[in-house]
């Protein structure tokens, strides 16, 4: 039979799948990895850690007895506004730098307080999340390094790279870096040291950019010749997956970050909110979060750590009773606010708080946020929508889902298979019968509870205006 493999590249693991071409998944692994977390502000990863769970992860499935020489294309995605720094040869000259990291906080002060004013509406624009900013900060901080670095690719392209060997990137996934550089003025690209040359060529995420190099490691010699089709960054890949990748969808992805948006063929923009062409016609009005299951993560360690995960977040949840309102901002924030300085808090602490009032305060939190974005997008853009489509690996977690939908205010519909990233990657090839579109699997509906939204409605407000009352003082402990 023949099959595609395809390919997810997560911040917290691999997954790899064989897809029938009508969507079938013959085979899956899951291969663990980690972003280390030096010291405050500074994310990074090797390069080389994400090349070998691929090697160890086609190796794995081989064992298994599944034949790769029925695969007949690879597609895959990967997460995004990570910079992977190659030399000449392809080779990294440096950890990758993830979509987590601030550390160009500083040297972006440093560089506007002293830049020439013709650049200085530019420099307005960008933030220490963004991937000028990074570039900035090596270019400073790292020099010897900054004159080794001939490209510059985002961790699925890197994984492409290996596989055909050639650099080459998707539209989407490159508009956090060309949409700033398409606006600035010359001037600005000179004063950065940005050269043009560092980005790779682009293609639509549908675009074959090469077939599988000869000499790789079985089983994967067992593919060579075979197409590679370009792919996108792990979200559109997710939407795409859930049936989503359409006008008026809403979609909410809850990994190791989160990220909210609306689909629409207007082109709209909103305060704090990122607006990126997602196809022809089709624009979309969201953008990430720094964390989604890292928090969650975060509470259970913290208060319940001598019960098991599931067990303690199903307590946690089960409990209606008020819980302390948290403010999700541990590392910082992107989507909407930009601003490596906020830092998180719990507030309408009482004595009668107990451990599990916590985790559901953190839980209820990062849905606030989603909820911002969502109420964002949707003034933006005019219409409400009439559900969001919910994946990602907090979506297995039934009470999270029944959570989430009573927090937005909207029926949340979440498909049976919760890979929807791979799903979305295997219908990438034309070789794949199913439609772009739609989703073929079938979906889980959790509607709002209507005597919880007086409870949260009221609980959003404060969640706002606690956000933009601390910001200021979160600056002052930062």
């Amino acid at each position: 039979m023949s099959q595609i493999l395809a390919f997810d590249l997560g911040g917290s693991s691999l997954r790899l799948a064989l897809v029938a071409p009508d969507g079938r998944f013959l085979a899956y692994i899951r291969k663990p990895i980690a972003i280390e977390h030096k010291h405050d502000g500074h994310f990074e990863v090797e390069p080389a850690v994400w090349w070998q769970a691929f090697e160890d992860g086609c190796a794995e499935l081989a064992a298994e007895g599944h034949d790769f020489a029925s695969v007949t294309a690879v597609a895959g995605c990967g997460f995004t506004r990570t910079q992977v720094f190659l030399d000449k040869n392809g080779s990294p000259v440096r950890p990758a730098i993830t979509f987590q990291d601030s550390r160009a906080t500083e040297a972006l002060e440093e560089f506007r307080a002293n830049a020439p004013s013709e650049v200085a509406d530019a420099l307005e624009v960008l933030n220490p999340f963004d991937p000028l900013a990074r570039l900035l900060w090596l270019r400073v901080y790292e020099p010897d390094t900054w004159s080794m670095i001939h490209k510059i690719l985002e961790p699925k392209d890197y994984l492409n790279l290996r596989l055909t060997g050639n650099a080459v990137s998707d539209q989407i996934s490159q508009m956090p870096m060309t949409r700033n550089l398409a606006a600035g003025p010359d001037a600005l690209l000179s004063a950065l040291g940005i050269n043009l040359g560092f980005l790779p060529s682009r293609k639509s995420p549908y675009d074959q950019i090469g077939t599988l190099l000869p000499g790789l490691p079985y089983p994967l010699s067992e593919m060579s010749g075979i197409p590679v089709y370009c792919g996108s960054f792990d979200t559109w890949c997710c939407v795409l997956g859930s049936g989503a990748l359409k006008d008026g969808a809403a979609y909410n992805i809850s990994g190791t970050s989160d990220v909210s948006g609306v689909l629409s063929q207007t082109h709209s923009s909103a305060p704090g909110l990122l607006t990126v062409e997602w196809g022809p016609g089709l624009w979309q009005l969201g953008g990430p979060s720094q964390g989604a299951s890292t928090r969650i993560d975060w509470a259970l360690d913290r208060f319940c750590p001598d019960l098991p995960r599931d067990l303690a977040l199903k307590r946690a949840l089960r409990d209606r009773g008020s819980a302390p309102l948290f403010l999700p901002y541990l590392d910082g924030e992107r989507t909407p606010h930009w601003d490596s300085d906020m830092r998180g808090a719990f507030l309408g602490l009482s004595s009668f708080h107990e451990n599990p009032d916590f985790i559901r305060g953190v839980a209820e939190g990062i849905n606030y946020l989603s909820r911002d974005v969502l109420h964002r997008a949707e003034r933006a853009i005019g219409d409400g929508v009439t559900y969001v489509s919910f994946s990602g690996g907090l979506s297995g977690s039934p009470e999270l889902c029944q959570l989430k939908a009573d927090i937005l205010g909207r029926p949340v519909r979440v498909p049976e298979n919760s890979e929807t990233g791979l799903l979305g990657a295997a219908r990438i090839p034309p070789s794949s019968s199913t439609k772009r579109d739609t989703a073929q699997d079938q979906y889980v509906t959790y509607r709002p509870n209507a005597d919880q939204r007086q409870y949260h409605d009221a609980r959003f407000r404060v969640f706002r205006e606690a956000t933009k009352s601390l910001q200021p003082l979160s600056l002052e402990v930062a």
